[in-house]
């Protein structure tokens, strides 16, 4: 996003790291939505067809890397199953890494960027495919009304040069 925004003369305050992931065969239906723990910083999601997909924490050193690797799966894997031993009975069924912005305060940037027509959403960190539902309903609004809706308000990019950072880091997983 940081690149995109640098052709509208935006400046984000976000590093881009890579976050891996994979996923499992099928299980009975297990728990809710998701099941994070934030000591061993690894999240559990379970599909609709009730395959397990597993993560952990991003990788600390900024890149575009798309690389995944046995190392992570290892390690995410020894994580998970400590959270949930029936997944050792369980198939990986395939890996993958993308990326993740992340913001200076571990929150989400959303509204508007100082730029007429050009709206961000970015910042999001490891939790940009569990929460977006909700930032999505509210990026929406803005779209549909053109004011910022409450929710939205405190995670405005405005927020950094006016000293209002959130204190997030907590919640998202990250020390």
């Amino acid at each position: 996003m940081s690149t995109i925004a640098a052709y509208a003369d935006v400046r984000l305050p976000i590093r881009t790291h890579p976050l891996q992931a994979f996923v499992t065969n099928e299980y009975a239906q297990a728990f809710g939505p998701i099941l994070s723990d934030t000591e061993l910083l690894c999240y559990v999601s379970q599909t609709a067809r009730g395959e397990m997909v597993i993560g952990a924490e991003y990788e600390r050193q900024p890149s575009y890397s798309l690389q995944s690797s046995f190392s992570f799966l290892q390690s995410c894997a020894a994580k998970a199953t400590h959270l949930l031993p029936f997944l050792r009975n369980l198939r990986i069924l395939r890996q993958w890494a993308g990326i993740c912005d992340i913001s200076a305060d571990f929150s989400p940037i959303m509204g508007e960027s100082g730029v007429d027509g050009f709206l961000i959403t970015t910042g999001w960190g490891t939790w940009g495919f569990k929460a977006i539902p909700a930032g999505g309903e509210q990026m929406a609004e803005l779209i549909a009304t053109g004011r910022t809706p409450a929710l939205l308000a405190p995670f405005g990019l405005d927020r950094f040069a006016s000293d209002h950072a959130m204190a997030d880091q907590g919640s998202t997983g990250t020390r």
